[in-house]
């Protein structure tokens, strides 16, 4: 093989261990309340059995990265490896959550729907707010795996704006959106795209992948639908945004659920 088809084509080989990656985003409080669940699980091995317990110790996978030309695909054994370890940070999230929230139980629907405070103070359901926990814990694990996985080549949940009358997506800085997110400038957020996990070529408007993480209150057997991203019940779902967004085709735009796995 030439050295033209070597520079074409680089194969990036990295063992990716899970162990310790289930802490919730920018450490402190948070991580320290998962490593009281890890402590839990070795004095109290009974509260981590079961559908809802935090994995004793996850395999190891080992991952193939293919770039080829200007935008970077993953072949099929990359994208496998890759979802395996999204299905175990999205496991390995639920169950910290719930151990540390819930006694490592799953709410009932009545508990679901009630309704707390989160940290802004604002009311709303058990199932928001623990599906937002989950979030956090699931998003710091991937962010963990993937920097040395991956470097550079995916964002943890990137705000884009689409205008759908041009078809043309507008990438916004970090400080923007959180400036954007202070009560007074919340309505400039509005119609904007935030997906969970997304890879891509090096510059997060070439999107290959999106990829969101789905954490159902209840009904856990069956994987929760794409929420509508439009301000009507008949305005296109997520999904569908991403998919015009970053012209991606239905199998580029990707559900991870915990204990069920990747679904479209």
């Amino acid at each position: 093989m030439g050295l033209g088809r070597w520079t074409d084509w680089l194969w990036v080989f990295v063992a990716v261990g899970l162990g310790g990656c289930a802490g919730p985003r920018q450490g402190t409080y948070a991580q320290r309340s998962f490593d009281s669940v890890s402590n839990t699980c070795r004095t109290q091995p009974a509260l981590c059995t079961g559908a809802e317990s935090v994995l004793p110790g996850v395999r190891a996978a080992e991952v193939a990265v293919v770039v080829a030309g200007a935008r970077a695909m993953l072949d099929e054994d990359a994208k496998r490896a890759v979802e395996s370890v999204l299905k175990e940070c999205a496991e390995q999230a639920r169950s910290a959550v719930l151990l540390r929230e819930h006694e490592g139980r799953s709410p009932t629907p009545m508990q679901c729907k009630e309704q707390v405070r989160n940290a802004q103070g604002e009311s709303v359901s058990r199932a928001i707010w623990l599906g937002n926990q989950m979030h956090a814990v699931a998003l710091e694990c991937v962010e963990r795996k993937f920097d040395s996985m991956m470097p550079g080549r995916f964002s943890i949940e990137p705000t884009y704006r689409f205008d759908r009358r041009t078809g043309t997506s507008t990438l916004l800085g970090k400080e923007e959106v959180q400036l954007l997110k202070q009560p007074r400038f919340r309505h400039e957020l509005k119609g904007t795209l935030t997906p969970d996990f997304v890879i891509h070529t090096g510059d997060p408007l070439q999107v290959s992948v999106v990829y969101d993480f789905k954490f159902p209150c209840t009904n856990v057997s069956e994987p929760p639908e794409w929420r509508s991203g439009g301000s009507s019940l008949s305005g296109p779902t997520q999904k569908e945004s991403y998919m015009q967004a970053f012209r991606l085709g239905t199998r580029q735009v990707l559900r991870v659920v915990p204990r069920l796995g990747i679904f479209e």
